[in-house]
């Protein structure tokens, strides 16, 4: 006799999954008037006036947190992860000089958990919040067989609007400019698939102590924010790019807003490396030119201004919340960034 299939029978419960999109429900911030439906709807509707802009831009970004979410996911640490998911989808669009508005997630999974979905859409809202943004919608989608059962895949996509005359781009870049590094949190979201590799290889060092806290503290802290930081920056004649800097390193982000006829000299020596770069570096054997191609290895994103505006943009920074100092210079070139001098690793 054949057997009868149901969708529950191979793995996909809709009612389970309709009872938690409900709950979900009541994380999603629909404070901003702008938003006219609630989730559950087919779309999310948002008017499309901004006060107070002559010409709106709207900038786009979707992405993901890496590998760095198997990691949350083993360890249950959620408001890691949704912090990671938006905190880098915002940096990405504010570099742009763009305010961030709205974003919506997508998770998927091949077997799903009511209580831990639901969780991670109410970290993902918070975030979204602190980062004066809301979060608008989504998508849970259970694909048993697809992905494993236990593994999550997230993803998100941010909207933010910017005046066109004020969009960050990197144009009015001029030779003699100077580049800003501003201090990560740590690895951020880029690296992890080594880290895990590592940590593979020698568990013990989940536990090591580093600076303040241990290795996998250290390693779990959520990618920084820049948003508050830079804000009161944007529209300054001064400021000419800012740089995002994730996988690839200052070489490979900061070229992305250079003109063609120009480049950026980085002196690697003024770079002020935390600890636990040095620690990766030493325990997984990395040569050098991979850790600066991996990881951010303390500057989590570049700024380019005006020489003679250069304090004034690190004492801003400085007095909200970001260490930043002068790691290099615009010169003549090709749109790349050239390294001189070498990485001074504390050991």
């Amino acid at each position: 006799m054949t057997e009868h299939l149901s969708y529950a029978g191979v793995g996909v419960d809709i009612d389970a999954t309709d009872a938690a999109k409900s709950e979900m429900a009541k994380s999603v911030d629909c404070g901003d008037p702008r938003v006219l439906n609630r989730l559950g709807a087919f779309a999310s509707l948002v008017e499309g006036r901004f006060e107070g802009l002559k010409h709106a831009i709207l900038v786009f970004k979707t992405d993901e947190p890496g590998s760095k979410q198997k990691l949350a996911f083993e360890l249950g640490r959620l408001p890691t992860i949704a912090c990671d998911l938006v905190n880098h989808l915002v940096n990405d669009v504010i570099v742009m000089g763009a305010e961030p508005l709205y974003m919506q997630d997508c998770i998927v999974c091949g077997a799903f958990d009511a209580k831990l979905a639901t969780a991670l859409v109410k970290e993902l809202a918070a975030a979204c919040r602190e980062q004066g943004c809301v979060l608008v919608g989504g998508e849970t989608s259970v694909q048993p067989g697809v992905v494993v059962d236990g593994a999550y895949v997230l993803s998100a996509s941010a909207i933010g609007v910017v005046d066109k005359d004020n969009i960050i781009d990197g144009s009015s870049i001029r030779e003699g400019d100077v580049v800003v590094g501003i201090a990560s949190d740590g690895l951020h979201t880029n690296g992890y698939t080594l880290v895990r590799k590592l940590l593979a290889r020698k568990p013990g060092l989940k536990d090591h102590k580093i600076d303040s806290g241990t290795f996998l503290d250290i390693v779990m802290r959520p990618h920084k924010c820049y948003y508050k930081a830079v804000r009161g920056l944007f529209g300054s004649p001064s400021l000419k790019g800012l740089a995002h800097i994730t996988g690839g390193g200052i070489q490979g982000n900061l070229n992305r807003i250079l003109p063609v006829s120009l480049d950026a000299s980085i002196d690697l020596s003024t770079l002020r490396v935390p600890e636990i770069f040095d620690f990766l570096r030493r325990e997984a054997d990395v040569p050098d030119a991979d850790m600066l191609r991996t990881f951010n290895l303390g500057v989590g994103m570049t700024l380019v201004c005006s020489a003679e505006a250069t304090q004034e943009v690190i004492t801003h920074l400085a007095n909200n919340g970001c260490l930043a100092y002068t790691i290099g210079e615009i010169v003549q070139g090709e749109k790349q960034v050239r390294y001189r001098d070498s990485v001074e690793w504390q050991n």
